[in-house]
């Protein structure tokens, strides 16, 4: 061996040192999964600071404007689904549902004062009017309200109230329990009116909430469920009501959804159709309950979804 040899043998034995090993299979798939994980935890946070940044001109955008006329759509044609008073099982429920989400005994709601805001159709007014609770109904759509009031006629204390939810609410008056399922997510800017109906809740009171939330990290089951909503709406972006309402008739038939069949046509409907769809952390959602001075804050079902009762005061 010539000298140069071994000095070159020598550099190449001193370089193979510092010269990582091909990570495994194993290490593989753990970077991928942190870097996954990393880069949704930054999607998350600069999507809720676009939500933020963008609410100045968001109801000027047809988004807005489609969301609107989304709903009124819905409470005018789709009266009718699994979750809806025409079901004689979730008229059975209903008032079960209540007391889950709010934990409290059916027997409290008796005699108390009850604002359900952004009612739809009315199915949880019935069902809290059935509890015994005098309810005031709020809600943006003429639709909606006008059916609630037929679902409602039978219990005399029951009134209603049509407003739009990003504007401050002039009720007059606080409730024992403020309800509000499945609405703010879609009014564009979900913090907004949240501000706007924490006030309704009187000292020691009750707000709960039902606001959508995203996908918890390692639930692979709340990634597939919004990737087909996701999917569902850009299929069906640039339809009219009609067209998104055939669309997704026409993939129940074709079982293209992961639940199908025709009670869940509203369901899916109501999920797809309206533009304006926000996820939120559950951060987010105790931060804005902390901060408008709530306390006893409690997730009541576990869901990606944020079922979520405080108290005021």
């Amino acid at each position: 061996m010539s000298i140069r040899e071994y000095f070159l043998r020598r550099i190449a034995l001193k370089l193979k040192r510092y010269v990582p090993a091909e990570p495994s299979l194993e290490e593989k798939c753990q970077h991928l999964e942190q870097l996954t994980h990393y880069l949704e935890h930054q999607v998350s946070s600069l999507s809720s600071i676009m939500r933020y940044v963008a609410v100045a001109v968001v109801r000027d955008l047809q988004l807005a404007r489609q969301t609107h006329e989304s709903f009124d759509f819905q409470w005018d044609r789709l009266p009718q689904g699994r979750y809806m008073l025409e079901n004689e099982q979730f008229r059975k429920e209903a008032t079960g549902y209540v007391s889950e989400y709010t934990t409290m005994p059916t027997e409290w709601f008796a005699g108390k004062k009850v604002a359900d805001v952004g009612c739809g159709l009315g199915r949880y007014s019935w069902a809290l009017c059935k509890l015994g609770a005098s309810v005031l109904s709020i809600d943006q759509s003429e639709y909606g309200l006008r059916r609630t009031l037929e679902a409602c006629k039978d219990f005399p204390d029951h009134r209603i109230l049509q407003a739009d939810l990003l504007e401050p609410l002039t009720v007059g008056e606080t409730f024992d329990l403020v309800w509000c399922y499945g609405v703010l997510h879609h009014t564009g800017d979900t913090y907004r009116a949240f501000k706007n109906i924490a006030p309704l809740v009187k000292l020691d009171g009750y707000l709960f909430l039902m606001i959508y939330g995203e996908p918890r990290w390692g639930i692979t089951s709340d990634y597939t469920a919004v990737n087909e909503y996701e999917d569902w709406r850009r299929q069906t972006r640039n339809l009219n009501l009609h067209g998104k309402l055939d669309a997704i008739k026409k993939g129940m038939n074709e079982k293209r959804f992961s639940v199908i069949g025709e009670e869940h046509v509203h369901g899916y409907f109501d999920a797809i159709a309206p533009a304006i769809n926000d996820l939120y952390t559950w951060e987010e959602v105790e931060g804005w309950l902390l901060e408008a001075g709530f306390h006893s804050i409690q997730r009541t079902i576990d869901t990606r979804n944020h079922h979520v009762i405080a108290q005021k005061g």
